[in-house]
């Protein structure tokens, strides 16, 4: 057996910005997206944050958003929202399973 770690993805290349570069951030961001890399934003050698690309799949997310293929949800998922109200002459779920398992225990 080997202690080799395998990496699911390679890493981007970095790309060392100072903050002061940041005054032309247009062409700091195109450059990065060009290349696709990470940028490592230093402030006087000492790291303060990371510019990073957009995945793939958020790519593929905001294409098909814009071309109204996808509609996101709502932040915080279904919190706030209500159950729905129970259609008349249908059992719950809970009460189909436990029949079934009743059934299967026999």
């Amino acid at each position: 057996m080997s202690d080799e770690v395998s990496v699911p993805h390679p890493r981007s290349p970095e790309r060392e910005i100072a903050i002061r570069e940041l005054r032309n951030a247009g062409k700091v961001v195109a450059e990065l997206a060009a290349a696709g890399a990470v940028g490592r934003l230093t402030s006087g050698g000492r790291l303060v944050g990371w510019l990073v690309p957009a995945s793939e799949d958020e790519q593929r997310v905001e294409d098909l958003v814009a071309r109204g293929k996808l509609r996101l949800g709502r932040p915080g998922g279904l919190t706030g929202r209500r159950p729905r109200p129970r259609r008349p002459g249908v059992r719950p779920l809970g009460e189909t399973i436990e029949q079934l398992r009743g059934d299967e225990d026999r």
